[in-house]
């Protein structure tokens, strides 16, 4: 069991989904739905009397998500299938094995919407590798391949893009023995918020996404070490800190481990003399690091952390500063004008971005050659690594050199050499 999962690229991943999530909900507006009120009276009359109301669009919305349920009962009552098909990527971790699903099998993305995070869901690893095969990044589009979308229809009677399922829903009956034990509808009501502010922080476009994410890892497991999260409200933790939390529990298995791997013994204090469970030292010193609840996670403020981690800004502070100046007068004037430029270009992308503009472009920075430099070095030192059907040798004269087998077999993993 790791105490590192989950890492920033999952916490990357996740804030990109949340955006497509959120485009999503815009979609909802597209929905040309009316409803035909009747006027109030004792005679029956003629549909002519009947009068046709938009949907208000706030409710389309909550109709959207209503529909996806019925579009997960309906491929989770065949979730068998999609699992016997995909056994061949089992993840295995000493006795425990969890089915890692691929792009050819994943589902829409309202479905994946309504089953992120379920507990159902205990023997699945949460799809990271597909999604970012199908997720643009540029755009935040998810776009199914073809494979995918066509298993979804095979096993729902559905179309895989909700909205042209909306133009003509099937005759649709639940079974009584696929019910699922969970509330879908307020689950995902609950997210909205954190879905919200993570459009209004943007941290997947933030210059300083890589330390905001590794700030809250470390963040997350202090949390973890030093509270019990079943009594922590989540509008009371830092957003990086709810990021983690949930990408954490969008994999039950590992979250359980997790919780098995740092959970004490309970105490028995014998005498004077009995050591404290390392849990309760903790919490001492944990209360005087956490950042007060008004704190600021913008792009400035956490581009600013990347060089200055103690960095602190109180957005409720009614006098002036609601930061150190003093602090901040540490920064050299090449960090503050590194700052100042990352921020005036990233802005400037997004700006550009939004008017569906060219977007603009600049030489890299003396932190991304360096970072260019060292990863080819890493490179060349690593070599070629051997692929699929090919073993490593080493010759006589000491240099290594990759060969591939002379017989492939068909069956996974099988192969003569």
């Amino acid at each position: 069991m790791s105490l590192i999962y989950p890492d920033i690229s999952h916490a990357a991943l996740h804030l990109a989904l949340l955006e497509c999530f959120r485009r999503l909900r815009l979609s909802a507006s597209r929905l040309d739905v009316e409803l035909e009120t009747p006027t109030y009276s004792e005679k029956p009359r003629s549909r002519e009397h009947y009068a046709a109301t938009k949907l208000p669009e706030s409710e389309r919305w909550d109709l959207l998500v209503r529909l996806a349920i019925t579009r997960f009962t309906a491929w989770w009552m065949n979730i068998d299938r999609v699992f016997r098909h995909a056994r061949a990527f089992t993840y295995h971790a000493g006795d425990q094995s969890v089915v890692q699903l691929t792009k050819d099998y994943l589902p829409p993305l309202d479905v994946l919407l309504i089953c992120r995070g379920i507990p159902e869901f205990a023997q699945v690893c949460f799809p990271w590798p597909a999604i970012r095969d199908v997720l643009d990044v540029n755009t935040m589009t998810f776009k199914l391949p073809r494979a995918a979308e066509n298993l979804f229809s095979t096993l729902t009677s559905q179309s895989a893009d909700i909205l042209t399922y909306l133009e003509g829903p099937p005759a649709y009956a639940e079974s009584p023995g696929s019910r699922i034990q969970t509330d879908l509808f307020a689950k995902v009501k609950r997210h909205e918020k954190f879905m919200d502010d993570a459009h209004d922080l943007l941290w997947i476009r933030s210059p300083a996404l890589k330390g905001s994410l590794e700030r809250s890892c470390v963040e997350y497991l202090e949390f973890q070490l030093s509270s019990n999260p079943a009594d922590v409200q989540t509008h009371d933790l830092p957003f990086g800190v709810e990021l983690i939390w949930n990408t954490h529990k969008l994999y039950p298995r590992q979250y359980q481990l997790f919780h098995q791997g740092i959970t004490p013994a309970p105490p028995a204090f014998t005498d004077s003399k009995s050591p404290i469970p390392s849990r309760f030292i903790v919490d001492a010193g944990l209360e005087q690091t956490r950042r007060p609840a008004s704190e600021c996670y913008c792009w400035a403020c956490e581009r600013t952390r990347d060089d200055l981690p103690a960095f602190s800004y109180d957005k409720s502070a009614t006098t002036a500063p609601a930061y150190d100046k003093f602090l901040v007068s540490t920064l050299s004037s090449e960090q503050l004008r590194s700052i100042q430029d990352d921020l005036g270009f990233y802005r400037a992308v997004e700006e550009a971005r939004s008017r569906r503009l060219p977007l603009p472009t600049r030489p890299p920075t003396a932190a991304e050659k360096a970072a260019e430099k060292l990863e080819a070095k890493k490179q060349a030192e690593a070599g070629w690594l051997p692929g699929l059907n090919e073993y490593l040798v080493t010759l006589p004269n000491g240099k290594k050199k990759i060969k591939r087998v002379k017989y492939a077999s068909t069956m996974y993993g099988m192969s003569v050499v």
